[in-house]
């Protein structure tokens, strides 16, 4: 639903999995560096904080348990921000969500639908033709990355809902496109409802699925009320150089919003976000030109249930 304050929750993505070493020596690699960019991004005003792990020695995405907890752990022990951990790398949802279920954040994130995923489009936008790893070249212009399809199926799907809500583990639901906001009235109604309140994330950007612009927002907005009504809290967020406006455009609309080094590290072209908190600091002071202000996080737990 609409944001009936003029408080809205800012979600840092602090490292991903879309973008690499390679574009920014600033997006953070090692377990200490996600925690210390993270922390320094929950004290600028980040009430949740998305995190993926990555392997250390060069980067790469990984759903290591190992590597797991040297980060959650040491986050819960410097913030109390709400966690928010990425479920999408393994084949099966207990693959997905073995991380989730060894460190137990907040909540988790569950993608609702498959894509054909334009990976190599990161690289395009940033004009990068210089790789520091070798997986990295390969993961943009290799052979396989005209054949992505992220593969979020309704059995998938499913069983990674069914896991969450036995756990007692938040769910926050990633939708790529307008079909995908369907899918998640179906899931709800198939598990009769959730304990927490419904909150959804508007992921536009991706060569694949809704592009940032504000008539495709306002249509994911509009959709998803009238599918839930005031039952649903919002969030928006775009990918690349559309990251920060979409951003604005959701907080303008009522929607919570999320930026940070996973979605974009470029403040302008050729000039680079030197941390997480940059970001946040960024979005904090566009919101206050409309007179919004960044949700404490004692009110954002509040609101969600998290």
């Amino acid at each position: 639903m609409m944001s009936e304050t003029n408080t809205r929750i800012i979600t840092c993505a602090v490292t991903g999995s879309g973008l690499t070493p390679s574009m920014s020596p600033y997006l953070p690699i090692t377990p200490s560096e996600i925690v210390e960019q993270a922390a320094e991004a929950a004290q600028a005003g980040a009430a949740i904080l998305h995190l993926h792990a990555r392997n250390p020695e060069d980067g790469r995405p990984t759903n290591d348990i190992a590597i797991w907890r040297e980060i959650v752990p040491a986050l819960k022990a410097r913030t109390n921000a709400i966690i928010n951990m990425s479920a999408s790398l393994g084949s099966t949802a207990e693959d997905r969500l073995s991380g989730v279920l060894d460190v137990r954040p907040d909540v988790a994130t569950v993608i609702v639908g498959s894509m054909n995923y334009g990976i190599f489009r990161k690289a395009e936008a940033l004009k990068a033709t210089e790789f520091k790893y070798d997986w990295e070249r390969e993961y943009f212009f290799g052979g396989r990355s005209y054949e992505i399809v992220t593969q979020n199926t309704y059995a998938k799907i499913a069983r990674m809902i069914d896991i969450l809500v036995d756990q007692d583990i938040g769910i926050e639901f990633e939708c790529y496109d307008v079909g995908d906001i369907y899918a998640v009235e179906y899931h709800v109604n198939r598990v009769g409802g959730l304990k927490r309140p419904l909150y959804v994330q508007f992921l536009t950007g991706i060569l694949g699925g809704i592009q940032s612009n504000i008539e495709h927002l306002l249509h994911m907005k509009q959709t998803a009320e009238k599918l839930f009504g005031k039952d649903c809290h919002l969030a928006t967020h775009g990918t690349g150089p559309d990251n920060m406006r979409a951003a604005c455009y959701g907080a303008l609309m009522g929607t919570h919003v999320r930026i940070g080094q996973e979605d974009n590290v470029q403040e302008r072209p050729g000039v680079l976000f030197k941390s997480n908190a940059e970001q946040v600091r960024k979005i904090a002071r566009l919101m206050d030109e409309f007179a919004l202000t960044p949700s404490p996080v004692a009110e954002a737990r509040a609101t969600l249930g998290f």
